[in-house]
């Protein structure tokens, strides 16, 4: 049996050494032992960093870190929300930080301690999520598209309609993220991602509960194991999750569709009262270096918007068009928008309808 590959949004647990404590040994049980230990409880997506990043750091300064890895935003909501607040440091998606922020969730960075914040490339700063800089610090940054595979598609997917061709019936994969399948169905019907009408909604609802029928799986966690396995043709798609695996199988490529889509940063934030703030804080200020940045990027294949360590990415990663867009590609690309929570929990209410038709 071929070996389980495992994307951005799957949970694992690979190549971070005896340093890192795993996850069954809850994050909690590891601050029992009071704030006077040196450690850090970090909480982010999957196979989202260096394979001995962390060791390192532990090897540098003698902090632990207690590693966990979530499958998607709604398991790390469901997680602060009910109180497991042991973690001292989080990677928030740019859309999250409005309701990370009015949830009371995270705290702002004190000024001028990251010695290493003047690294990040301007164009991450003053952002429309957080336009005084103070809660994020930007970690990585990719885009979403259709992955494919050329031996089961003879000509690359120009389209998103491409995801709603009854030939690939079966064999289309979606993510199971409202903001991405639900703006995509409104950026398809030619209607603002921040819209409010009832109308324009309930087109994009038909739209995705007319692609229902074709899709073989929603999923953000295991659609690269069917797209490697040749389970789906094509899907739904992060720019990094394809890349990592075409490492292992040539025939998997990635584009972003002529109409446009979108492009995310992913944060490392602070959690609102955590104990262990000055190691959290040397922890992120570590993953600021250039070199430490640069090896995250090369390990993962999502961009980085390190300025400082563009100089030692792989050439294979700095020069990839699928990984850092050409500036015509750039034009078509844009930030989700960010949603009041009632039209936010509108579309999670749309979603939901979806998936169960």
């Amino acid at each position: 049996m071929p070996e389980k590959k495992y994307t951005r949004r799957e949970i694992l647990r690979l190549g971070l050494g005896a340093l890192v404590a795993p996850a069954a040994a809850s994050v909690l049980s590891a601050c029992s032992s009071g704030p006077e230990e040196r450690v850090v409880n970090f909480y982010n997506w999957s196979r989202y960093i260096g394979k001995d990043t962390l060791a390192k750091f532990t090897a540098e300064t003698g902090i632990k870190v207690n590693y966990e890895e979530m499958a998607d935003e709604e398991e790390l909501f469901a997680k602060l929300r009910s109180g497991a607040r042991g973690y001292d440091l989080i990677v928030g998606t740019d859309y999250m930080m409005p309701r990370l922020k009015a949830m009371n969730l995270v705290d702002a960075y004190p000024p001028g301690v990251l010695k290493n914040a003047g690294n990040i490339d301007k164009k991450f700063r003053d952002t429309p999520y957080d336009p005084d800089n103070a809660f994020t610090v930007p970690y990585l940054w990719g885009t979403t598209g259709i992955g494919y595979s050329k031996k089961l598609i003879a000509k690359a997917p120009s389209s998103w309609t491409a995801l709603w061709d009854a030939k690939y019936s079966g064999k289309i994969a979606m993510l199971d993220n409202a903001r991405d399948c639900v703006s995509t169905a409104l950026l398809l019907k030619g209607y603002s991602e921040t819209t409010a009408d009832d109308k324009q909604l309930d087109e994009a609802k038909a739209l995705l509960l007319q692609q229902r029928p074709l899709v073989k799986q929603y999923s953000s966690s295991t659609y690269m194991d069917s797209l490697l396995a040749g389970e789906v043709s094509l899907c739904m798609a992060w720019s990094g999750d394809v890349l990592q695996v075409s490492r292992e199988n040539p025939h998997l490529d990635y584009v972003i569709p002529n109409e446009g889509s979108y492009m995310w940063v992913d944060n490392l934030c602070l959690v609102r009262g955590s104990q262990h703030r000055e190691d959290t804080l040397r922890l992120v200020d570590y993953l600021l270096r250039a070199d430490v940045a640069a090896d995250i990027a090369n390990t993962v294949r999502y961009a980085s918007p390190n300025a400082a360590a563009f100089k030692h990415l792989d050439p294979a990663l700095s020069q990839d068009p699928r990984v850092f867009p050409p500036k015509s590609m750039q034009e078509i690309l844009r930030f989700h928008s960010l949603l009041d929570p009632a039209t936010e929990q509108a579309w999670n209410d749309l979603w939901q309808d979806v998936k169960v038709g």
